[in-house]
Order: structure tokens, then sequence, then C-alpha cells
């Protein structure tokens, strides 16, 4: 269903809003020195880049989200990895 041009301009806010926290958290973890928690950012990245399709595509990502790309769901994984030293299946 599409969203109507009020509720698309509240999304593209929020798409935009989530990139500047984005971008702030890699400035702040990178002096941390832990690369399994700079690995986050892969999963804010996915999470980003999957609401810019939502919105691309239409749907309020906020209670429809797209499917993962191929691409994501293995960069998820070996994000998880990083970060926990187990794949997601492990769990």
């Amino acid at each position: 269903m599409a969203i109507d041009k009020g509720r698309a301009a509240e999304l593209d806010h929020m798409v935009r809003k989530m990139g500047g926290i984005i971008s702030v958290f890699e400035i702040r973890s990178d002096p941390v020195g832990n690369p399994r928690f700079s690995a986050f950012r892969v999963l804010m990245d996915i999470f980003h880049s999957m609401c810019e399709r939502s919105l691309k595509e239409q749907k309020d990502f906020v209670d429809e989200m797209v499917d993962l790309t191929e691409e994501e769901a293995e960069e998820l994984k070996a994000a998880f990895e990083k970060i926990y030293g187990k794949p997601p299946s492990s769990i």
C-alpha cells in the first residue's frame, strides 16, 4: 500500500536522522579500538539501507520492512560473527 505524501516526508526525515546517528556512531566508535563493537555499524548500515529501499517502494518501514537482499544477509551474518564470535545459527 502506497504511503501518503505527509507520511513519506516524515519517513524521509527519519531516514536522514538515522543516517546522522550512524555517522556519529562511526566517529565515536572507531577510537574505542574494539573491532567487534565497531561492527555494529554494519548492522546499522544494513537497517538504514532497508529503510531507504522501503521508502523508495512506498512502504512505511515502521510497519512493513522490505526483505534483506542476499548481499545484506551475508553482510549481516558476517557482522554477527564478528561481534559475537559465532554464527547466528548457533543461538
